[in-house]
């Protein structure tokens, strides 16, 4: 029994960490020497994006970037329906593209890489990732080469009453023992304060300066010029800079505005993010910066 027992832990340990790319000196002296760049670049890629999309939006009504996990909106016959339901030009059709909450950080952190010369070290992060794309596995990555992590989470007094509103909004389905939608925000926030989150090779870093600030942002968190937030265990990821953060929404109507969106990072604040929905109510998670 003991020696089945240390075989699952081995297994268990192999698992995770199987989760975290190799990256060999080099890949760490470059990234570390230009990791300014790296932000910058990444943040500006944010700002690119949502302005494409607003230009696209207020020339067609329509979004640019629409939900990637739309089934209707899966294939080019789905897309040209929606343009005919929209009343919008067929020949459109070609310049959409396919987003998502962490596509959307992909994308970005894909420029930083490049642009300090590591593109071979971004495509080893997305081997890694797989079809999943995970955001726990893209911030154990991310720190895995030297970026620092904060759990967040507004008011953790709360954390009880969260509890119970996530189960109530979104009950359990058949079979289900847990939804990717809810929190989990005690538990979670009792493993924060251990060093970890989730799973015990999401290591967090610091467990108090993004705790406990209510509806008033620390002011620190605005002179960091890029960071990847998760809420809810990677259920969702959102991109930001300098306070603020932008979000890429995989669901929503082609017509949406709000397929991406900006906000200040202040979800217990109204038009704060990251945003919420009827049932998906984002209180806390973890946030990765390049340790500038």
């Amino acid at each position: 029994m003991r020696h089945l027992l240390f075989l699952s832990i081995q297994l268990l340990s192999l698992n995770l960490y199987a989760q975290v790319a190799s990256f060999n000196q080099r890949e760490m002296r470059i990234h570390n020497a230009n990791r300014h760049q790296l932000a910058a670049v990444a943040a500006d890629c944010l700002d690119w994006h949502y302005q494409d999309h607003l230009d696209f939006y207020n020339k067609w009504g329509i979004s640019k970037y629409y939900g990637d996990r739309r089934v209707d909106y899966s294939t080019t016959a789905g897309l040209l329906a929606a343009l005919q339901f929209y009343n919008k030009p067929a020949d459109l059709v070609s310049q959409l593209e396919g987003i998502s909450c962490i596509g959307l950080a992909m994308k970005c952190l894909k420029q930083g890489f490049s642009s300090i010369g590591l593109p071979t070290t971004w495509e080893k992060i997305e081997t890694v990732l797989g079809k999943d794309k995970l955001g726990t596995v893209l911030q154990k990555n991310l720190i895995a080469l030297g970026w620092k992590s904060y759990y967040w989470n507004p008011d953790p007094s709360m954390n009880d009453t969260w509890d119970i509103e996530d189960r109530t909004l979104t009950p359990l389905k058949p079979g289900k023992e847990w939804m990717p939608v809810w929190g989990g925000h005690a538990v979670r926030y009792g493993h924060a304060l251990k060093g970890f989150y989730y799973e015990r090779s999401l290591l967090v870093h610091d467990a108090v300066s993004l705790v406990g600030y209510k509806d008033v942002q620390p002011a620190f968190f605005k002179q960091i010029p890029f960071f990847v937030g998760i809420a809810h265990a990677g259920y969702h990821v959102f991109p930001g800079r300098n306070g603020e953060v932008i979000e890429a929404h995989s669901k929503r109507d082609l017509n949406a505005l709000d397929n991406l969106e900006y906000s200040e990072f202040n979800p217990l604040k109204v038009g704060g993010g990251p945003r919420w929905t009827d049932t998906e109510l984002y209180r806390s998670g973890v946030l990765v910066t390049p340790n500038l």
